[in-house]
């Protein structure tokens, strides 16, 4: 992992693995393929701030965000997940193409080892991300409110605006992180989404989602019956 340690979030990798609680089987299936990865993990990403205006949906028409540049998202999940903000952080990560390499080289082996790494794979971009979030918002002003990650595929957010973000981004060049013409990010183990701020200053309030400051990236996805979701606690 070069000279950033991503934390192994175990639970949360036993989670995406599908495993009953006290599985101990399932435990050490996990914790073998976390250690088959760990030293394929070459992180990186790409981070822009922009202002935008949030326009709310009607009946009529979806909602969108609109970044100081004209770019147009449009998404009434993602306009009532920024209700309030007028920035936000768009970014793009990835774990690398070696993770992807060896996610192969452990399902050829094994079907359930295989499964477990996709798991452990999918813990560790999230625990990156996490990571990421605490020090990217270390150098903005401390009076700022943010809402969670919202990415394309969450709610209305259609997969194939996923390519304004990349042209924003430059991801290819950037971060080595390619989209396919079917939509799929290679290194599969990869995330963009956005950060919604609100730089007014005022005390956060709860929107119909209850997003403000809570760690649940779930809360904002209105795929209900998703076998990953992540209840609150």
């Amino acid at each position: 992992m070069g000279n950033l340690r991503i934390q192994f979030d175990e639970k949360e990798a036993l989670r995406y693995f599908g495993a009953r609680p006290g599985d101990d089987q399932a435990k050490v299936t996990v914790d073998r393929a976390f250690l088959q990865l760990r030293n394929e993990v070459q992180p990186r990403n790409i981070l822009q701030q922009w202002s935008c205006r949030v326009i709310q949906g009607t009946e009529r028409e979806k909602g969108r965000v609109i970044l100081e540049n004209g770019t147009e998202f449009v998404s009434s999940g993602l306009a009532r997940h920024l209700e309030g903000c007028d920035a936000l952080l768009l970014f793009g990560a990835t774990l690398g193409a070696r993770v992807d390499t060896a996610l192969r080289r452990i399902s050829i082996r094994s079907i359930a080892e295989g499964a477990a790494a996709q798991a452990v794979a999918s813990s560790l971009i999230e625990s990156y991300l996490d990571q990421q979030e605490i020090l990217w918002k270390e150098d903005l002003p401390d009076t700022w409110q943010y809402r969670s990650r919202f990415s394309p595929g969450y709610g209305d957010w259609d997969l194939g605006e996923q390519q304004k973000i990349f042209r924003l981004l430059n991801c290819p060049k950037t971060i080595g992180l390619t989209l396919t013409a079917g939509g799929i990010m290679a290194p599969t183990k990869s995330v963009t989404a956005v950060i919604g701020i609100d730089r007014s200053g005022k005390e956060p309030r709860e929107t119909e989602m209850g997003r403000c400051g809570k760690k649940n990236k779930c809360a904002a996805c209105g795929n209900v019956d998703c076998p990953f979701r992540q209840e609150e606690s």
